[in-house]
């Protein structure tokens, strides 16, 4: 015969047994349904970026764009303060000479909120510092003879 107490504490462990396994098998069920939720949310998230990045570059470009036909049409509007025929386009990294009977400019033309690029503002710090020359350059047969004047100096 066998001991009744025995008996009790086997059919309790054996009780306990299965629920822990129960209890593993669920908790292995509910880690996987998370991971897989991870993994979808992970995903869509790439996907909104990967559309934010394409939108935020369109944006750029497209005001980069607009910058552009900015900077030709600016010196054609009315409001533009001296003579447009005067004006000359150069491109990079200033874009114009503005000529006046008294004064010549270096024009930068900037659309919203642009700023000068690093170029532009040492081109800036070059004429502050009076480092802007004339220069007359005569072209020979086998050489270029350069003329410069700089009356700031």
């Amino acid at each position: 015969m066998t001991d009744p107490n025995a008996v009790i504490i086997i059919i309790v462990a054996t009780i306990i047994c299965v629920f822990g396994i129960i209890f593993g098998v669920v908790t292995l069920l509910r880690l996987l349904k998370m991971r897989r939720q991870y993994d979808e949310l992970y995903t869509f998230n790439e996907l909104m970026m990967e559309k934010y990045n394409k939108t935020l570059h369109q944006k750029k470009s497209s005001e980069v764009r607009l910058g552009k036909i900015g900077e030709n049409l600016a010196p054609f509007t009315k409001c533009w303060p001296w003579d447009a025929n005067n004006f000359r386009f150069l491109g990079s990294p200033i874009d114009g000479m503005q000529f006046t009977e008294d004064m010549i400019y270096l024009v930068e033309i900037k659309t919203g909120k642009s700023k000068l690029s690093k170029k532009q503002a040492r081109c800036r710090e070059l004429v502050k510092e009076g480092k802007v020359a004339f220069v007359s350059c005569q072209v020979g047969e086998d050489d270029i003879l350069i003329n410069e004047t700089n009356f700031l100096k």
